[in-house]
């Protein structure tokens, strides 16, 4: 069997979770992102979000008291005044990204620069260590640049080359190719998580993958 094939060459079935790739559809902007999976996941997300930050805000208002009064270090109330402070920095944190995310629009770029270097780790006191840093600039069509850098994990850092055209989704951290034809795997728009690229669906979160 011819590998992308879509049907069996010796017995003329069809090949499941493969495509044939004729006429290069892997070349262009995807409309898949228009499908009500990825709508569904930006809520659950954002859901999920919320969810974690009240968690570690109760946490916080639990545990400053609670450590006051068995460290002697904060009296009450001011105890319960700084968990209900720190409490309440997630819940904004969690609100303002959520904001954030709203604001977004989708626009276009292209992928300016890739550079490493290394980097001192701020953690380390006992010796030295230095991190690998990854840095990949993308150009807006609209103007202005947008930076992204990744400590010790170069899979985004290898995933894009300079020269990709790319497209930014509102709501998402991923950058959607223009031209997936040379690639193996493919990034899903969603959970960021690598497929092989004749798949159509996400292995983890199940989304449309954007081809």
């Amino acid at each position: 069997m011819l590998e992308g094939a879509a049907f069996c060459t010796n017995c003329g079935q069809p090949v499941a979770g493969r495509q044939t790739f004729s006429g290069n559809p892997l070349v262009g902007f995807s409309s898949r992102i228009n499908d009500p999976a990825f709508t569904s996941y930006k809520k659950k997300s954002a859901a999920w979000s919320f969810i974690f930050s009240i968690i570690l805000a109760i946490i916080a208002v639990i545990a400053f008291p609670v450590y006051g009064n068995a460290s002697g270090e904060i009296d009450w109330p001011d105890s319960l005044y700084y968990g209900m402070g720190i409490g309440g920095m997630f819940i904004l944190i969690a609100l303002g990204q959520f904001i954030k995310q709203r604001a977004e629009k989708t626009w276009d770029g292209v992928v300016e620069s890739k550079d490493t270097y290394k980097e001192r780790d701020r953690n380390v006191d006992s010796h030295v260590s230095y991190d690998t840093v990854y840095l990949i600039k993308v150009r807006k069509e609209s103007g202005g640049v947008k930076k992204h850098r990744w400590r010790n994990s170069p899979g985004l850092y290898n995933y894009y080359q300079v020269g990709d055209r790319v497209r930014h989704h509102k709501g998402f951290y991923y950058y959607e190719k223009y031209d997936k034809s040379r690639d193996k795997q493919i990034m899903c728009a969603a959970c960021m998580t690598m497929n092989d690229i004749y798949e159509d669906h996400c292995a983890r979160c199940k989304c449309p993958l954007l081809k």
